[in-house]
């Protein structure tokens, strides 16, 4: 009898299990084809990146100067293109700005690569010289976007006009505030094996409203590959901070703007861990240094702070990137 139960509870188990994976793989495609790529899918290989480049035809209306650099922005970790929709367009009628899905985000297919920081800005600079985008380049790097704009300004400087690191995560942030990464960590791997059976997509079905634009990052930000990617490079963190360490260099006089928040890094409770008000206080103590020791990398570079905003500065404080970018443009030009 006992054995029997154990048989049906198994079977049970089985079942609702295979229905999850089947709802989680059904609705991934039918997200698929409801909302198809904006811009372009760029080849570097064996797989490809999604690109939206504000000067590609769709568009209808280009701001490009030949003489002007060209704004690439790269985004943190979980996020794809569409964080960016409110700093984008915005830049978009001063200057050319492309911004991407890293691969496994958004459009982009994923990687077969480690997802290291040294990979990432391979695959960006493959991607942006088989679109036929050449520099110089103004890089726009948020959150772990920023450690990957470092490293692609510190290994090609000739390419890069110009940075600016949104709330950056610097190089040492390994060795002194670790617990933000590895409670991070954790928490996208408990949302990644949730969502190989439909778990994570029926809770956040139940627990978000909707309003008409974001039903789109919605889909994209519920499927397996994107849980997988996020944990990849969150399991890769150190090794990308080390990457960028081993360099070890100055930016010289290259142009650097580091924007900080302004009002806190992590909550006392979300995907970062659970923490005291001592805690996150000490915690925020040490990210602005750390963004304050950013701020040494370039004998040119400035410090903002985005007083109104957490970490997601681009979404609650766009207008403070928005004009970094510009007088960063406008600098280049009175220099020429």
């Amino acid at each position: 009898m006992c054995m029997t139960l154990l048989k049906i509870i198994g079977l049970s188990v089985l079942m609702v299990g295979s229905l999850g994976a089947l709802y989680q793989y059904v609705m991934t495609q039918w997200d698929r084809k409801k909302y198809p790529p904006l811009g372009k899918m760029i080849d570097i290989g064996s797989y490809k990146i999604h690109m939206i480049d504000s000067c590609d035809d769709e568009f209808k209306k280009c701001v490009s100067d030949p003489k002007q650099p060209i704004v690439i922005m790269d985004a943190g970790i979980g996020c794809s293109t569409l964080d960016w929709s409110l700093v984008q367009p915005e830049i978009a009628k001063f200057a050319r700005v492309i911004i991407y899905d890293r691969p496994g985000y958004g459009w982009s297919d994923a990687s077969p690569l480690p997802r290291t920081t040294e990979n990432i800005v391979e695959e960006l600079r493959t991607m942006l010289q088989n679109a036929g985008v050449h520099g110089p380049y103004i890089l726009v790097g948020h959150s772990f976007g920023g450690l990957n704009m470092q490293l692609f300004a510190l290994k090609y400087p000739d390419e890069v006009a110009g940075l600016v690191l949104v709330d950056a995560v610097p190089e040492d942030v390994m060795n002194i505030i670790p617990e933000i990464f590895i409670g991070f960590k954790g928490w996208i791997y408990t949302r990644l094996r949730g969502s190989y059976v439909g778990i994570i997509r029926l809770i956040n079905i139940w627990n978000r409203s909707f309003d008409k634009n974001n039903f789109r990052d919605f889909a994209y930000k519920n499927t397996i590959t994107y849980f997988d990617t996020a944990f990849q490079e969150l399991d890769a963190i150190q090794v990308s901070c080390n990457q960028v360490k081993k360099l070890d260099k100055s930016l010289g006089d290259m142009p650097l703007y580091v924007i900080a928040q302004g009002k806190q890094l992590v909550p006392t409770q979300g995907p970062c861990g659970v923490y005291s008000q001592e805690e996150v206080n000490l915690i925020n103590q040490k990210w602005s240094l750390l963004q304050k020791d950013l701020v040494q990398k370039s004998l040119w570079s400035k410090q903002f702070i985005a007083e109104q905003s957490n970490h997601n500065i681009p979404q609650e404080q766009p207008a403070i990137i928005i004009q970094a970018v510009r007088d960063m443009i406008a600098r280049k030009s009175k220099k020429e």
